[in-house]
């Protein structure tokens, strides 16, 4: 009893500062850089933690000047955004955050779509902090070292980094990529699902490309896919961290994977103002559009999605369901 007042009476003061962090990386786009360059693998030992926490503050003097140096400038500077090259996977999870088994016909975004959409995003823009590639498994992907290659060679973008379930190991074409773009390997941690994870390791190692095992034990449930939820859309809008994944799929960038995958498999309707498209050039035109949905209290997704913030129950990671 004691136990639930406490935590009933706490609760607001959890809430404000976890929103608080999540605003400070939404509007001050260079601390997104910093945090996705330190924080990684920080959850592995209290000496690592205290080693990124120094370097988060060593590093957040320069992430502020920055953010006032673009403001003053009138650069367009994107925290973090995520490239979905493909929808196919080696693993079918449940609750997975993409949705991934909840698309009905996974396929690669060809090399040359994902080319255009990425010039028609630079064109807009100053500079992105965080660029990640991802899937699915974007390993699956047949041009994914020629993906890496195109992204790594633009000056407006800063850490490159790709997401893998490590469930094999990428080959020659694309090991030599990974090396010499300097690009880092997030590998999740799925345990027994991952038979594999040591020869991909052992691949990075001798091949000399950086990679972290994230040490992530848990997922945090967000609701089953295309069911409607109670309760505020706005409320679990503000206080999720998903918002801060810019997801791009089919040459849409959105901000959420949830929103994306639901829009794409016709779960709710298409809303232009909840998107960026990526798909007709127009440089002019995006900076207006990208504001517009950045000031959105909450998505059309919202109502079908638990949200993912600092209350969400946790869950085990990567259950898997069986094919049909």
């Amino acid at each position: 009893m004691k136990t639930a007042f406490l935590k009933k009476a706490i609760d607001p003061i959890v809430y404000f500062f976890w929103k608080s962090q999540i605003n400070i990386l939404r509007n001050c786009p260079p601390m997104c850089g910093v945090v996705s360059k330190y924080s990684l693998g920080a959850a592995n030992s209290s000496f690592v933690w205290m080693k990124t926490l120094l370097q988060l503050t060593a590093e957040t003097p320069r992430a502020l000047l920055q953010h006032s140096r673009n403001k003053r400038e009138g650069r367009v500077a994107l925290a973090r955004i995520t490239f979905l090259v493909t929808t196919r996977c080696s693993l079918n999870c449940d609750k997975c955050s993409s949705h991934i088994p909840d698309i009905k016909c996974n396929r690669e975004t060809p090399f040359e779509d994902i080319a255009q959409y990425l010039e028609n995003l630079l064109a807009g823009v100053d500079y992105i902090y965080a660029f990640i590639l991802s899937g699915g498994e974007a390993f699956l992907h047949p041009d994914i070292d020629k993906i890496i290659r195109l992204v790594a060679a633009s000056d407006k973008i800063g850490d490159l980094s790709m997401q893998s379930n490590g469930t094999f190991v990428p080959n020659a074409k694309v090991l030599a990529a990974l090396r010499e773009t300097n690009t880092l390997v997030k590998i999740s941690n799925y345990g027994a699902h991952q038979p594999n994870v040591d020869k991909v390791m052992q691949a990075f190692k001798e091949n000399s490309i950086r990679y972290t095992h994230l040490s992530g034990t848990f997922w945090n449930e967000t609701g089953e896919f295309g069911q409607r939820q109670e309760g505020s859309a706005q409320r679990r809008y503000s206080a999720c961290i998903q918002q801060l994944c810019m997801p791009c799929l089919n040459g849409k960038l959105h901000r959420c994977a949830k929103s994306a995958v639901m829009m794409e498999e016709g779960c709710i309707p298409d809303c232009p103002d909840e998107y960026v498209d990526l798909r007709v050039p127009n440089p002019e035109a995006f900076r207006a559009q990208w504001e517009a949905m950045l000031k959105k209290r909450a998505l059309t997704a919202c109502s079908w999605c638990l949200g993912l913030s600092y209350n969400a129950s946790k869950i085990p990671v990567a259950v898997q369901r069986e094919r049909g």
